[in-house]
């Protein structure tokens, strides 16, 4: 399997992700680590924050399992580590081909349409040490993200904004940035609605 695919676009994860599976039953997170490149955090986050918010996340545990993913990568992309680590339990964990096909095919669409609304705009917004910042505050949602699971489309929304800051990032696009801001801001409303 060839290594570091270097996705600059959804389109471009999506693709990383199903040749990850390709020629396999199964595809495992070491297998999408290793095809998307183990420096990659963007990308690498937003791979399991577009499983929240697939029909994947109907399976209960599986939006917990990809908060803790996204919290362990965007921890060392906040502490400025050059490669990821996962703990082995993580990297043994593993999908059939079958699903990770209907998920790429599910988010076709959309990814085609956000990639063309994606462009470098605001890209100081997106740039070191900034980034640093935007990993933290990923990294500070997908905590929240078990306590949200029983909480119907609460979990999506939050792995939302996750997607939008760590798009930011892969496309250097600061106004996806500040809509994913947005997006928070909504999930905030949310969290005030449910406890009040």
């Amino acid at each position: 399997m060839d290594k570091d695919c270097e996705p600059e676009s959804v389109q471009d994860v999506l693709e990383c992700v199903e040749n990850a599976g390709n020629g396999v039953r199964r595809a495992s997170v070491a297998d999408i680590v290793h095809r998307i490149g183990d420096g990659a955090f963007p990308p690498l986050m937003l791979v399991p924050a577009l499983a929240i918010i697939s029909p994947l996340s109907a399976i209960f545990g599986v939006a917990t399992l990809c908060g803790l993913i996204i919290a362990t990568i965007a921890l060392q992309m906040a502490l400025g580590r050059e490669s990821l680590w996962l703990p082995g339990f993580i990297l043994r964990l593993s999908i059939s081909s079958r699903n990770i096909d209907r998920t790429v095919r599910w988010f076709g669409k959309p990814a085609q349409l956000i990639d063309r609304l994606t462009g470098k705009r605001l890209t100081l917004l997106v740039e070191p040490p900034l980034t640093r910042l935007w990993a933290a505050l990923c990294l500070a949602l997908a905590l929240v993200i078990p306590f949200f699971e029983l909480v119907p489309m609460s979990a999506t929304i939050i792995a939302s904004a996750i997607a939008l800051f760590t798009l930011a990032m892969l496309a250097r696009d600061g106004l996806l940035a500040l809509a994913g801001l947005g997006v928070l801001a909504g999930a905030s409303w949310l969290l005030w609605s449910v406890v009040t």
